[in-house]
């Protein structure tokens, strides 16, 4: 018989009114739902057992033992279904322990199964069994007096009051179990279904009467359980107290204390939290600007401390000092602890001047006396005095008083005293002196050195240092091989602690040393400052030239001695013709003495440099240069004295290829270009060599016209007297009176008749930068100008003595 009619027969047996069995089973976790087929008798046996679900008439599992068969061996069916995958009917080690097998649990699995049994002989037989899920309940959520949930923190409480908390759990089946744990510890195991309307909760409410100090940093949790099957879940919540200070006290020893210096006091509240408010007092009133810590302890978190840095006074002996802690949380008071303070005190120390002058500055001139006394209170009394200039301690000094005699510059700075006694020892606080002193040249100005040019007015600058700085006047000597004179104030220009004075060489021989005098209020100047002009010479030839081949060639030099005036520095572009027959990038085949000197003189009378650089440091940036040409290149350094000879060569040099962009720099002075020869140019030629007649043309007659003009202010000139000479100017001007020195009264005219002017370099002597030349002090004689001094001549006759300027 097919296996569907046994299904559709054997369904009229089925009785509704059979029994369930209640099997709990969990999600994801493993089921198995019993089925007994034992026989009836011992001659009968298994021949078919189906399993269904719920009302369905289609079996999910299938034992088919029909073919006689033993059941071990008999085929197993299951339903093409997921779960149907996840069944297996396992026989047992004995029929009453047959079992189906559900694996893996899905909350559809949840229902009632029938298990059918049918046998050879006896009547089928059907069982009955409701898988029923446990399901966990919801995490649960607490909640305080006011309604508002707890997440993590409870609280605060207060120490004394009472506590109350809610802990409501939805959800899960079967209804869960709600109590409330105190560090492992069941404290409330009454639960209840909530009471709010159209909930189904469960709900746990703890109350204490009165919370203790224990209570402080524990947690209390929340446990709900249902089935075994299912784990409980629970949530925790730290319980915050606060508790009221137990006890106060200062714990620094009770010494005696000195007067203005400041003593750490120490006082410690235990019990209290949040940390005690602990409040300082002298003589009831609160120190509230006091510097004051306040510490809690992290393994004690109920201990507070707080270090007062007490400064007392000597009024302050015998005074009450309290300690008063207290909690914001609680009404009263607080508690405090008490004692008695004792003071004595160092020295109480002032400087004055002697004459009782409160003035905390003092301003004296060079060479007068200063006279400074220590005034100090103290109990007890003083032991010893000290002295202090600029915090340095002053050896020998050891009295109430300081004498200063004969002061200098260097006496200048803060002076204080300090007072000893049995407590300690006090310093006052600083009375300044300062020192007015004459001008003197600023350091590094002692003496310089100035190159001139016959005939060009050169600015010389005189710089001093002085106390005060108002009111210096300057005066100036002119100290040459004849005399010495007066420089006229006209000549002088003074601003502050700096004087130009206005000087015109005579010649280019002359050997003159300018002087420079200051004065102020405090006196004048003892050493003047020295200028020696010396006669400027042509500039050094530039050396140790390079040529850097980067994206546009560069020459690079080192300048050499600037003959005492501003140097500037020219390269000039000399060849341009065709190459030879070897190729190179750039060549500078290294020029020997005689390369140089013919190539130099060769080029520099035959041929016309292409064009000119001229730049204030000796670096050239070449942009124009044509590639496949060779070129020299001729540096020179240049001066108002005029151009060194003979200039660096750079022979041989060529560009590969084009410079990208080609154009000429801003810095070329002049240019004769030679362009390469194009099929462009070659047209335009007859038209080039039209406008160059016609620029001849018209250049000759420009020369012919200046040719004239020249001949005509010739014969004027020739019609005018002769100007006399400057000795004889001299000599006019010179004063009847051969008691007042002589000056040059001609520089005047000097400055009406020569309008150009040229700025002029000084260079300081020093070994490190470049080795100056001065008049020797025993040649070249200076003074003070003074209206009573005789002119002073020097020795004629003999070299002039040149010595190298030391690095002072």
């Amino acid at each position: 018989m097919p296996l569907h009619h046994t299904f559709c027969r054997s369904r009229s047996l089925f009785l509704p009114a059979v029994p369930a069995r209640n099997v709990w089973a969990a999600i994801d976790h493993d089921a198995e739902l019993p089925c007994n087929i034992t026989a009836p008798s011992a001659q009968d046996a298994v021949k078919l057992v189906l399993w269904f679900k719920d009302s369905t008439g289609i079996p999910l599992y299938s034992l088919d033992s029909r073919s006689g068969v033993p059941i071990t061996a008999a085929q197993h069916s299951t339903i093409a279904n997921d779960l149907g995958q996840r069944l297996f009917f396992s026989v047992g080690a004995t029929p009453s322990e047959a079992r189906l097998q559900i694996r893996n649990i899905k909350p559809s699995d949840g229902g009632v199964y029938r298990c059918r049994v049918d046998y050879f002989d006896s009547p089928t037989r059907n069982y009955r069994v409701n898988l029923t899920l446990a399901v966990p309940p919801e995490e649960p959520r607490i909640f305080d007096t006011q309604g508002k949930e707890i997440s993590t923190v409870a609280g605060p409480f207060r120490e004394g009051h009472e506590l109350f908390l809610s802990c409501q759990v939805s959800g899960g089946r079967p209804p869960p179990r709600v109590t409330w744990w105190r560090d492992g510890v069941e404290i409330s195991n009454t639960s209840h279904p909530s009471a709010v309307e159209g909930t189904s909760a469960m709900v746990n409410q703890l109350f204490i009467h009165t919370v203790t100090r224990d209570y402080f940093g524990s947690k209390l949790q929340c446990r709900a359980a249902g089935s075994k099957l299912v784990p409980a879940v629970s949530k925790e919540v730290a319980i915050q107290v606060h508790l009221k200070p137990l006890r106060v006290k200062i714990v620094t020893p009770n010494e005696l204390l000195t007067a203005g210096r400041p003593v750490p006091m120490r006082c410690e509240a235990w019990g209290s939290y949040p940390a005690a408010k602990i409040v300082w007092l002298l003589d009831g009133e609160p120190l509230r600007s006091a510097d004051i810590t306040t510490h809690t302890d992290s393994n004690d978190g109920n201990l507070t401390s707080s270090i007062l840095n007490l400064r007392v006074t000597a009024g302050n002996d015998g005074a009450e000092l309290a300690c008063r802690a207290s909690n914001a949380w609680f009404s009263g008071g607080g508690i405090e602890d008490k004692r008695t303070i004792s003071v004595a005190y160092e020295p109480v120390v002032s400087v004055h001047l002697a004459n009782e002058d409160p003035s905390r500055v003092i301003t004296r001139s060079e060479g007068e006396n200063v006279t400074l006394k220590c005034r100090a209170d103290a109990r007890p009394p003083v032991t010893s005095f000290s002295w202090y200039k600029n915090n340095m301690r002053m050896s020998g000094e050891n009295g109430e008083t300081l004498y200063l005699t004969q002061l200098e510059r260097e006496s200048a700075g803060s002076y204080a005293c300090a007072a000893s006694n049995t407590e300690g020892e006090t310093r006052s606080s600083s009375l300044t002196l300062k020192i007015q002193f004459a001008p003197r040249c600023k350091p590094g100005t002692e003496q310089t050195s100035v190159g001139s040019l016959n005939m060009h007015s050169l600015h010389v600058k005189c710089e001093v240092e002085a106390d005060p700085p108002d009111g210096v006047r300057f005066s100036w000597t002119y100290n040459n091989t004849r005399n010495v004179s007066p420089v006229l104030n006209s000549r002088i220009s003074s601003h502050g602690l700096v004087s130009t004075m206005t000087h015109l060489p005579q010649s280019d021989s002359e050997l003159v040393t300018l002087a420079c005098w200051a004065i102020n209020n405090v006196g004048r100047q003892t050493v003047p400052c020295l200028i020696h002009i010396l006669p400027a010479k042509i500039p050094d030839t530039p050396r140790n030239c390079e040529l850097h081949n980067d994206t546009v060639p560069e020459v690079v030099c080192q300048a050499g001695s600037d003959g005492g005036l501003m140097q500037s520095f020219l390269l000039e572009v000399v060849g341009g013709s065709a190459p030879l027959a070897y190729n190179l990038d750039f060549t500078r085949g290294p020029p020997t003495e005689i390369d140089n000197e013919i190539s130099t003189m060769n080029d520099q009378a035959t041929l016309a440099p292409l064009f000119r650089i001229q730049e204030q440091i000796p670096q050239f940036k070449l942009h124009s240069l044509e590639p496949g040409r060779d070129y020299q290149l001729l540096v020179y350094a240049v001066n108002a004295k005029g151009k060194s000879d003979p200039p660096f060569v750079i022979d041989k040099v060529r560009v590969g290829s084009a410079l990208v962009p080609p154009y000429v720099d801003e810095t070329i002075i002049s240019e004769d270009p030679t362009p390469a020869e194009t099929s462009h140019q070659d047209k335009q030629k007859q038209q080039s060599q039209m406008v160059m007649f016609a620029a001849v043309a018209a250049a000759v007659g420009v020369i012919i016209t200046s040719i004239i003009v020249a001949g005509f202010v010739a014969i004027c000139r020739l019609k005018r007297p002769k100007p006399p000479e400057p000795q004889e100017v001299r000599k006019r001007m010179r004063p009847a009176r051969t008691d007042v020195p002589s000056m040059y009264a001609e520089d005047d005219v000097f400055d009406d008749e020569y309008q150009r002017q040229l700025d002029v370099r000084c260079s300081r002597a020093s070994s490190t930068i470049r080795s100056s030349r001065y008049v020797s002090e025993g040649f070249v004689q200076y003074s003070q100008p003074s209206l009573n001094d005789p002119d002073l001549i020097l020795p004629r006759g003999g070299d002039i003595e040149f010595t190298t300027l030391s690095a002072a």
